[in-house]
């Protein structure tokens, strides 16, 4: 039980990572653009 918490909390957590880290890099671009 608590194992599939744990691989759920680990998923959200990287995919938020990811999204943070995507829209970083797309300002990176934008302001490299402008």
């Amino acid at each position: 039980m608590s194992g599939e918490i744990f691989n759920a909390a680990i998923l959200s957590a990287s995919l938020v990572l990811v999204g943070l880290a995507m829209g970083f890099v797309l300002l990176k671009i934008q302001g490299v653009e402008k």
